[in-house]
C-alpha cells in the first residue's frame, strides 16, 4: 500500500536536514498524516557553534512545514557499532561500506523503536527507493527508486521483512529534479542546498579512514607498498589508506598509471602494478548473506550483482553454499572486486539480498 492509499496516521519521518527527507515529511503531511520528524544526532555538537548544522536544518524544515521535530542522541552506539567496526574493516585490509551497517542496525531500529514509544503505526525516510508487497507471499519487496542516478536500495539490502514492512519511502517514485521541483514549490528552506557528503561522519581532509585511526588513536601501521614480485616500490603510513584499484595517492612514481590490487595486513604490504587488466575477476564469496522476501533459495541461480554503490549490476550465477555464504561467478570479468564492500542481488528492479564480499578469485576465463 503506498502512503498516499493509506488512511490517515502517525508517522515518524527521519529528518537528516537535506531536502530528500524533508519533503518526504511535506508530502505525507499533505496526505493527512500526523507527522513527527525525528533526527538522529551521530555528531557531537560543535562547542563554537551549539546546534550542530544537520540538526538545525532539519529543524527548520520541520517549522515550515508546521510538524513538531525531535532529535535523539546516538552518538555512542553509532560510534561502537558503526565507526569501531568500519576502523576494524580498515585494519584487515578491507573497505567498510558504512551505510549498510547503519541503516538496519541503528537508523532504521531507532526510528522503529521510537515510534512504537509514541504510539505510531510507521517510519519513513527520504530514501530514494521503493517498497511494494509481494503477491505470492504477502510480504514486503525492495525495490530501486524510479531516479537511477539516486536509488539507494543497494544501501537498505539488510533491512529485515519486519522492518520493511513498518517503512515507508514517499519519494521513491521521484526523480531527484522532481523533489527539489516540489521543494521549491513549497518554500522549504533547504530546497537548494547542496547535497551533503559523510553527513553522518565529521571526516577531516585527511579521509575517512585516517579520520578514524586518529580518533581510535591506532598507529599508522607504516610499510612497504610492493610489485607483483615482491620488489619494494616505496613505503605507506598504513594499510587503511588504500583501497582495491586505486591509483591515486599511491605515493609513488612508477612512469605510468599505477592501481593497487592486493592489501595484505600480515605482511602490512600494497601490491600495485601498471597492468589495469589485473583488477578484472570473475568469482568471489559474499559472506552474512541476508535475503529478503523469498527466503534463502535451495539451489544455483542467477541475478545481477552490484558490487559497489555506482557499480552497473553484472550478471551472475549465485550458488548458495553453508550457513550464510554465497558464491558468484560473474558472466564477464568485473574491475575491482573489493572486500569489505557490500554486494546487492537483484532480480530486475527487486532486492533479492546481499551480504559483504571477500576476497576475489583472480581467475578470468
Amino acid at each position: 500500500m503506498s502512503p498516499s492509499s493509506r488512511p490517515a496516521e502517525k508517522i515518524v519521518v527521519a529528518m537528516s536536514g537535506g531536502v530528500d527527507s524533508s519533503v518526504a515529511a511535506l508530502l505525507l503531511t499533505q496526505l493527512g498524516h500526523q507527522v513527527i520528524g525525528l533526527t538522529l544526532q551521530l555528531q557531537p555538537s560543535p562547542e563554537d557553534r551549539g546546534e550542530i548544522e544537520t540538526v538545525k536544518q532539519a529543524r527548520l524544515a520541520a517549522e515550515h512545514i508546521g510538524i513538531s521535530h525531535q532529535t535523539i542522541e546516538q552518538r555512542e552506539l553509532f560510534e561502537r557499532q558503526v565507526l569501531r567496526y568500519s576502523w576494524d574493516q580498515y585494519a584487515k585490509g578491507r573497505t567498510p561500506n558504512p551505510c549498510t551497517v547503519c541503516n538496519p542496525q541503528i537508523k532504521f531500529k531507532t526510528l522503529i523503536d521510537f515510534a512504537a514509544g509514541i504510539g505510531a503505526g510507521r517510519i519513513a525516510t527520504g530514501h530514494h527507493a521503493r517498497i511494494e508487497i509481494e503477491s505470492t507471499c504477502k510480504a514486503p519487496v525492495l525495490l530501486r527508486g524510479k531516479d537511477e542516478n539516486k536509488d539507494q536500495s543497494y544501501f537498505l539490502f539488510g533491512l529485515s521483512p519486519a522492518q520493511l514492512d513498518l517503512s515507508l519511502f514517499p519519494i521513491g517514485n521521484l526523480t531527484k529534479d522532481e523533489v527539489r521541483r516540489i521543494a521549491r514549490q513549497n518554500g522549504l528552506p533547504n530546497a537548494d542546498n547542496r547535497e551533503s557528503q559523510d553527513a553522518c561522519m565529521a571526516v577531516t581532509e585527511t579521509g575517512f579512514a585516517e579520520t578514524l585511526r586518529e580518533a581510535f588513536g591506532q598507529p599508522a601501521g607504516k610499510g612497504n607498498i610492493v610489485n607483483r614480485d615482491g620488489k619494494v616500490l616505496g613505503t605507506h603510513l598504513g594499510i587503511h589508506r588504500y583501497t582495491i584499484g586505486q591509483r591515486r595517492g599511491l605515493g609513488i612514481a612508477l612512469g605510468s598509471r599505477a592501481y593497487v590490487l592486493a592489501i595484505d595486513p600480515n605482511s602490512n604490504e600494497v601490491t600495485v602494478d601498471t597492468d589495469e587488466n589485473l583488477l578484472l575477476s570473475r568469482s568471489f564469496e559474499v559472506s552474512n548473506v541476508v535475503w529478503q522476501a523469498a527466503g534463502q533459495p535451495g539451489q544455483a541461480f542467477e541475478a545481477a550483482v552490484q558490487i559497489r554503490y555506482r557499480h552497473r549490476p553484472a550478471r551472475a550465477s549465485l550458488e548458495p553454499l553453508s550457513g550464510d555464504i554465497v558464491r558468484v561467478r560473474f558472466e564477464k570479468p568485473q574491475k575491482s572486486i573489493t572486500p569489505g564492500q557490500a554486494a546487492v542481488f537483484y532480480d530486475g528492479q527487486r532486492v533479492i539480498g546481499g551480504g559483504w564480499i571477500e576476497q576475489a578469485m583472480q581467475e578470468t576465463e
